[in-house]
């Protein structure tokens, strides 16, 4: 499995040591790492892009390369990495695991000529670089984190970045509910598609979806007070299943995905409301929009876990494709341009 998430140009976060870095690594991607690879892009100074990838995976062909390509197309000439592990308490340099690791990413990332400034190992409260060979500058039993000290833990806080216990934490925010109520649902789903078809028929296509739209807009900016959860108040089974049939129509959903890309409109807390509680297919749009308005966030983890949802939802959504190919590609979300409307729309 492999996240990549952006760091947003307001809330830069400022480290004076690989400390203090790897003390802001869960901030930049949401959760605290578990046996995972995490690279760290800069472009000058600044962290641009931070992706990380399970251990386990990484005995798959091209897995390490093509994450480190991402680096390159968000343009990063320089890179930090850290390695989080589950180790034996008497862990002692020099002979640190992953060295070999080491190496195949040294070798990488000089060839996409980035400049490995630093790899680290972070295990029990304690990290060490595997670049450092004097007992003076790296202890044989590692430097411990700076914890409550570090500076940029603080930043983190005040700049009110969340890092959930997990990346399974992470994913569960989107969990469904249980499926017996999700199947509740699907006669009142019925009955809001019998309405929409009945609106084209009688010829009020258009005013039913610019009144929907209306009513979409408005509930997604009363339920923007928290990504998480408890905001909002409850949303009825009947506006529900209005909202999921209308956001299953393209037109209804592209004028509001239009809305999330300009930023006139988040709605995450909205569209993970409406996702968790439909069946299939229809949670797949809500999926997207929480992924898109992630993504543009700076969020790749949760875009990418939204949009594969999506996909699994519905194999055929192509907009959760383009997301994807989005986070794959490492395309900047505070550079790419925005979306436009067609001039025939």
């Amino acid at each position: 499995m492999t996240d990549t998430t952006r760091a947003d140009d307001a809330s830069v976060l400022r480290v004076r040591n690989p400390g203090d870095l790897i003390e802001a690594i869960p901030y930049l991607l949401g959760f605290h790492p578990r046996d995972s690879l995490v690279v760290v892009g800069l472009a000058g100074t600044r962290v641009s892009i931070t992706a990380r990838i399970d251990l386990d995976d990484l005995g798959e062909a091209g897995m390490l390369a093509g994450t480190l390509r991402v680096l390159v197309n968000g343009e990063s000439t320089r890179a930090i990495v850290a390695i989080f592990d589950e180790l034996p308490a008497d862990v002692r340099a020099p002979g640190l695991p992953h060295r070999d690791l080491i190496h195949d990413l040294a070798t990488c990332t000089g060839e996409l000529g980035i400049e490995l400034i630093d790899a680290v190992l972070v295990a029990g409260g304690r990290w060490w670089s595997y670049h450092c060979t004097t007992e003076e500058c790296c202890p044989a039993e590692g430097r411990e984190l700076p914890g409550d000290a570090s500076p940029s833990r603080a930043a983190a806080t005040y700049a009110g970045l969340v890092a959930l216990a997990d990346r399974e934490e992470l994913a569960a925010l989107l969990d469904p509910i249980d499926d017996a109520p999700r199947a509740a649902l699907e006669p009142a789903i019925a009955e809001q598609e019998n309405l929409a078809a009945a609106a084209v028929v009688g010829g009020y296509a258009q005013r039913r979806q610019r009144s929907v739209k209306r009513a979409i807009f408005a509930a997604a900016r009363d339920w923007e007070e928290s990504l998480f959860p408890g905001a909002g108040g409850a949303l009825s089974d009947d506006e529900l299943c209005r909202f999921a049939v209308a956001l299953s129509e393209t037109p209804i959903r592209d004028a509001v995905w239009l809305a999330v890309d300009q930023r006139r409109l988040d709605g995450r807390v909205l569209w993970r409301e409406i996702a968790r509680r439909v069946p299939p297919p229809y949670d797949a749009a809500p999926l997207f929009l929480f992924g898109w308005a992630s993504w543009r966030d700076g969020n790749g983890a949760a875009a990418g876990m939204a949009a594969e949802r999506a996909i699994a939802s519905d194999p055929d959504y192509t907009a959760a494709e383009l997301l994807l190919g989005a986070l794959a590609h490492g395309l900047d979300p505070h550079r790419t341009p925005r979306l436009r409307m067609p001039k025939s729309a």
